[in-house]
């Protein structure tokens, strides 16, 4: 017969199984994910993190794919701004009136 303590860590499915996993070793701090560069660094700790094996991998996955995701936002949100920034330098165009000369391909 089993002790009932020995039931209550057992996982009984492979999501309770990432779950304890996570329980157990801890957490990652990333730190704060304001800026480009922070978002690199932190996806490089978490990379770390799992190659040397302190950091389950399917989890640091996880992770990784939501700063990759966070990291592509942040990059679109820089080049928006440096689009903005060209238009403002440019200023107003008085050439260029006929349909062909008008910007083909517009970002969203």
């Amino acid at each position: 017969m089993s002790k009932d303590s020995e039931q209550a860590t057992k996982p009984t499915n492979e999501n309770d199984m990432g779950a304890l996993r996570a329980k157990m070793q801890g957490s990652l701090q990333l730190g704060h994910l304001g800026t480009l560069n922070q978002v690199t660094k932190a996806l490089g700790k978490v990379i770390r993190a799992m190659a040397d094996g302190s950091y389950d991998s399917q989890a640091g996955a996880r992770i990784c794919n939501a700063l990759g995701i966070m990291r592509a936002c942040l990059e679109t949100a820089t080049l928006e701004r440096i689009e903005e920034r060209l238009a403002q330098l440019e200023g107003p165009q008085s050439y260029g009136s006929t349909p062909r000369d008008n910007q083909t391909h517009r970002t969203h």
